[in-house]
């Protein structure tokens, strides 16, 4: 049988939180689903499918149950896709 080891996760190292009022943390997501969309601005599949579908998951379900959290990544057009087109 396999065993479960029981450690805390990483902390999440953030450069700049964006539409949030305060930086969020794992601790105080506790007890919440916690949904993650990685995503780029500049990507139309992030665009046309994965954004949507992240916003019908907030729809969906209340706030005290699940959680929705956008991490957006740079891999290209660093320049282009700055925090002033995203933060809205």
């Amino acid at each position: 049988m396999s065993q479960i080891i029981q450690q805390n996760p990483p902390t999440w190292e953030v450069e700049r939180w964006l539409n949030t009022p305060q930086p969020l943390s794992l601790e105080g997501l506790r007890g919440k689903v916690i949904v993650l969309e990685a995503f780029q601005m500049l990507c139309p599949g992030c665009v046309l499918h994965g954004l949507p579908q992240a916003t019908r998951v907030h729809q969906t379900f209340q706030p005290s149950q699940v959680a929705v959290v956008g991490l957006h990544t740079v891999f290209e057009h660093h320049d282009a896709d700055r925090a002033a087109g995203i933060s809205a």
